[in-house]
């Protein structure tokens, strides 16, 4: 169910083995304990009020914000991710943030009511500019804490953290990356345009068309998923 989804989503986030027994998990407008079943009455009541049932709707919206190894504190990044949501937000919608040490880079995963608290009405995302916004905000939160931020336009510097990771550990083979990513993406995404947004953020260029294919920044060529050139 949508209930279930939600609840497995924010469970996961606020895991006390990735955010130190739930020290690195703030939220605002709503209590962490209790963030997904706050999203799903403000859901009921936005039905309510306009009629518009909807089953399989988004109840709300996930954000993965990652910082280069060693360059960051696990507090300092929970007070960044918190202010990515609320800048992104605008405090217009309640969030939750939660960032993860359980992997050589800090990340933060920020989940946030698809529902205005002040006017009851539901966010709608466009994948482009819904990327592009968190980008430019991310950018510019981390420029203000002296922190790293891919560089766009220059192939050298502009692969994903992710993938800086990889190189630096020599692990194989783009495709079998992507595959990874994909399946990451997939289990991750509420939706056909969250997909694209996650796999943006993973640091690759899409292009539409017959068949989806997928490239990191500064690759001169697509690669398309079950095909073996």
């Amino acid at each position: 169910s949508v209930a279930a989804c939600l609840k497995s989503r924010t469970d996961y986030a606020k895991n006390p083995d990735k955010t130190n027994k739930g020290e690195l998990v703030s939220s605002y407008e709503c209590s962490p304990l209790t963030a997904d079943e706050e999203f799903m009455l403000s859901k009921r009541q936005y039905e309510f009020v306009t009629g518009r049932i909807q089953k399989n709707d988004v109840i709300a919206y996930q954000i993965r914000q990652s910082f280069k190894p060693g360059e960051i504190t696990a507090e300092e990044a929970n007070k960044v991710g918190y202010e990515l949501a609320m800048r992104f937000t605008k405090g217009k919608y309640a969030f939750i943030v939660a960032t993860h040490t359980d992997r050589e880079h800090i990340h933060a995963h920020i989940i946030f009511n698809s529902v205005n608290q002040f006017t009851g009405e539901k966010y709608h995302s466009n994948a482009r500019s819904y990327y592009q916004q968190i980008r430019a905000i991310s950018d510019r939160l981390c420029r203000e804490h002296g922190l790293s931020v891919i560089v766009q336009g220059e192939p050298a510097r502009s692969v994903s953290y992710i993938e800086w990771l990889r190189q630096s550990k020599g692990q194989p083979t783009f495709r079998s990356m992507l595959e990874a990513d994909l399946r990451d993406a997939i289990r991750d995404a509420n939706d056909l345009g969250h997909f694209f947004l996650l796999m943006e953020h993973k640091g690759y260029e899409i292009h539409h068309g017959g068949r989806l294919g997928f490239r990191l920044r500064g690759q001169e060529r697509f690669q398309y998923p079950g095909r073996r050139d």
